[in-house]
C-alpha cells in the first residue's frame, strides 16, 4: 500500500511509519521538517506546514495511472478541526482511506462507568482555529468530526489511552522507569489509581492492520478494560528493570505527578476494548515495554 502519514517523525507517528515500512509499505511523511528530519531514510518526505503550507499535498507528479497518490492517509498530528478539513481539501480523493489517531479524552469523564464503549457520551465539540490545552478533548471532537464528514473513502478513528514505550516524547512513564530506576525513595501518587495503557508498537500494530483490513469507524485502543493500579504498575516497572522497588511514599494528594489523575478522571481508566480486541488489538507484557524503554533511554 501507498500509505501517506501527517506527521510520523515522533513517537506514535515515528512507531506507525516504522512499523508501516517494516511490512513492506510505500510510505510519505508529511511534516515540517524540524523533528529528526534524518529519520526514516526508506520513506519519501514532503515539508510543508498544516496552518501554513499545504502545497506538497495538493501538487506534484501524482501516480498517472490512479486518481489518487495514497491508498490510505494516517493523520497523527491534528489539534483543530480545520486542520483536518483543510488536509483532506488539499489531498482530495488522493487521501485514500482515512485514519485519524484521535485520544481516549474525547470521552465525557462525568459518564462513563467501567467498561464503557466506543458508543459513551463523548465532549461537546470545540471548533477553535488555534490548538488550547484547556479543551483537548473538545478540540478531538472536533477533529472526530471533521474526519468523518469530510473523507471521501471512510475514517478510521483510533483513541488511544496512556500512550507508553520507546521514543515517547512526553516523558510521563519513562519519569516512573528513571525513578524506579534511580533506587532512591520518591513520591507516587494514589496507588489504588487504576493505569490503562498501549505501548506505542502496540498501537501502530493495530493502526495497520485495521487499515490493511480496509476498517473504518471508531475504536477504543488501550490495555485490557481491568488495568493495574499505580502500586502494580510500579512493581511491573521494577520487575521489567530486575531491581527492587524503592520505598515509595504515596500522596493521593499529588495530582501534579507525570500520569496521575484525580479519582473524577478514573472512570476513563476502564474502556472496554472488545471492539478492538475483535479487530485485532494485542498487547506485550508490561515488563517489556519497561526493558525496551530503558534499552532505548540507556538505563
Amino acid at each position: 500500500m501507498r500509505i501517506l502519514i501527517l506527521g510520523g517523525t515522533r513517537f506514535v507517528g515515528r512507531h506507525i511509519a516504522q512499523t508501516a515500512l517494516d511490512r513492506g509499505h510505500d510510505v510519505t511523511l508529511f511534516n515540517r521538517g524540524r523533528s529528526d528530519a534524518d529519520a526514516l531514510p526508506e520513506a519519501t518526505h514532503l515539508v510543508g506546514h498544516r496552518d501554513k503550507d499545504l502545497s506538497a499535498l495538493s501538487e506534484g507528479a501524482w501516480d498517472a495511472e490512479s486518481t489518487r497518490a495514497w491508498d490510505a492517509t494516517i493523520d497523527v498530528s491534528a489539534y483543530v478541526a480545520g486542520q483536518v478539513r483543510n488536509a483532506i481539501g488539499a489531498l482530495g480523493d488522493r487521501a485514500g482511506h482515512y485514519t485519524l489517531i484521535s485520544t481516549i479524552s474525547v470521552y465525557r469523564a462525568d459518564v462513563p462507568n467501567r467498561g464503557f464503549t466506543e458508543d459513551a457520551p463523548l465532549l461537546d465539540p470545540a471548533w477553535d482555529e488555534e490548538y488550547d490545552a484547556t479543551k483537548y478533548g473538545e478540540l478531538t471532537v472536533g477533529c472526530e468530526l471533521a474526519a468523518a464528514e469530510n473523507a471521501p473513502a471512510g475514517a478510521l478513528i483510533v483513541r488511544p489511552g496512556y500512550v507508553i514505550g520507546p521514543r515517547d516524547n512526553t516523558e510521563r512513564f519513562t519519569h516512573w522507569v528513571r525513578a524506579v530506576a534511580a533506587g532512591d525513595p520518591f513520591v507516587g501518587p494514589d496507588p489504588e489509581q487504576p493505569l490503562q495503557c498501549i505501548d506505542g508498537r502496540d498501537l501502530a500494530a493495530f493502526t495497520l492492520n485495521a487499515i490493511e483490513q480496509g476498517t473504518s469507524g471508531a475504536f477504543t485502543v488501550t490495555a485490557p478494560q481491568q488495568p493495574p493500579t499505580f502500586a502494580q504498575v510500579l512493581d511491573s516497572v521494577a520487575a521489567g528493570l530486575g531491581v527492587t522497588l524503592p520505598e515509595v511514599t504515596w500522596s493521593k494528594a499529588s495530582a501534579d505527578l507525570p500520569l496521575s489523575s484525580p479519582r473524577g478522571g478514573w472512570p476513563l481508566m476502564h474502556a472496554d476494548v472488545s471492539k478492538a480486541v475483535d479487530a485485532g488489538l494485542t498487547w506485550r507484557p508490561l515488563t517489556q515495554t519497561v526493558r525496551d524503554l530503558a534499552d532505548f533511554i540507556g538505563l
